[in-house]
């Protein structure tokens, strides 16, 4: 059976500036993004709060929201949202 060869020896190599410029920015806007996309999370949670009638599968149908209702539900627990609470004096209005 033949051996596998061994490692290759890797030439050096330094990253041009460019490369190291475009990596920077990449990394820069990583960072950006994951605090934008905490703020809309907390904005989303913060909906929730605003409408105790509001239920999280009805948030999650929309379009404009990126998540489903499995991270709105994890969004929920985060951010404390209260449990829904449905108005039931609407519902026997409505009901009449």
């Amino acid at each position: 059976m033949p051996r596998k060869p061994g490692a290759q020896p890797q030439p050096d190599h330094k990253l041009s500036a460019e490369a190291r410029a475009a990596i920077k920015a990449w990394e820069a806007n990583v960072k950006e993004e994951s605090k934008l996309r905490e703020a809309a999370q907390r904005a989303l949670a913060d909906e929730l709060k605003a409408n105790p009638d509001l239920p999280v599968a009805a948030l999650a149908k929309l379009p404009e929201v990126p998540w489903g209702i499995g991270t709105l539900w994890n969004l929920v627990s985060k951010y404390s949202v209260p449990p829904r609470q449905q108005n039931k004096a609407k519902q026997r209005a409505s009901k009449d």
